[in-house]
């Protein structure tokens, strides 16, 4: 396993995502510094308690939590790591490389690079869960995971790039690279899609029937978990992938439209068929694997 090329990590968020970085450093030894930003003293207060056992130095202020830092790492939503983008580059260290875990890339790393230049290392953990917060960050979330890089053709320095991938490789996950746009358009289908459907028939299904919610069984528990994330954070995600959104929900809409022309006694075969082919497809995912709590 490659060793971490890095000796400071800055945190620029410490929830779900940044927590679970936070926490995966130390489970493999790591002997450097870590360093986290929160949102507001309150919340610097709040966590210093449960960061003390990990040895995670907190700071509300950017400029004490990136200072000298040779790795800074942006875990906060869309919109916030967007706006922060000029006082992370007012603070960090010039040779400082800098990575992002967000969901969506397209936007990110041009924004990104135009700030930082070369040393902008776009990426995203295709792993998560429905939970929030630094209570809810494990040290394994990225263990057998994988994280796409999506570097700019041209414009990302190939030495920052190798040194992310060993960073995440360091930490149990395995890497892969495509294109921001690549990227956005596959995780549409993947990930943004299936969290809409799953929000919209949830929010339609309520007011059908008067005890619903006695009736449930393990399908709908299943399909409606990722609906105990955050609507605010993925109300984010899905503005800033609207397009490649629409035309997966386009392609979505003309597959129902007929698959409710099998819905009759003459059609059955036919339903069977689609039915089969999606059990086919679901076989050849890799998913990420099931963390016991």
């Amino acid at each position: 396993m490659p060793e971490i090329p890095f000796q400071r990590v800055a945190i620029v968020g410490l929830g779900l995502m940044g927590g679970s970085v936070a926490k995966a450093l130390r489970a493999v030894g790591y002997e450097g510094q870590i360093h986290a930003a929160l949102p507001s003293a309150a919340a610097v207060a709040a966590l210093r308690s449960s960061a003390e056992p990990w040895r995670i130095e907190l700071g509300h202020q950017l400029p004490e939590v990136l200072v000298d830092a040779d790795l800074i790492l942006l875990a906060t939503p869309p919109k916030v790591l967007l706006s922060q983008l000029p006082e992370v580059a007012r603070w960090a260290d010039p040779a400082a490389v800098i990575t992002d875990l967000a969901s969506t890339k397209n936007t990110i790393a041009c924004r990104a690079t135009e700030i930082f230049g070369a040393r902008f290392v776009p990426g995203h953990p295709v792993v998560g869960s429905e939970m929030t917060g630094f209570p809810a960050a494990r040290e394994d979330l990225y263990r057998a995971a994988q994280v796409v890089l999506t570097p700019l053709t041209g414009r990302t320095d190939e030495l920052a790039l190798d040194k992310v991938r060993q960073f995440w490789m360091a930490l149990g996950a395995g890497v892969q690279e495509m294109s921001p746009q690549a990227h956005d358009a596959a995780l549409a289908a993947t990930s943004h899609l299936p969290h809409l459907l799953a929000y919209i028939y949830l929010a339609g299904l309520a007011p059908q029937f008067p005890g619903l919610e006695n009736l449930a069984g393990g399908g709908l528990r299943d399909f409606s978990r990722i609906v105990d994330s955050s609507p605010a954070l993925w109300a984010e995600i899905l503005q800033e992938n609207q397009q490649a959104v629409r035309q997966q929900l386009q392609q979505f809409q003309d597959n129902l439209h007929l698959v409710k022309q099998l819905l009759t006694d003459e059609a059955i075969p036919d339903l069977q068929t689609w039915l089969e082919r999606g059990k086919t497809v679901r076989q050849q995912f890799h998913f990420p694997p099931v963390l016991s709590e």
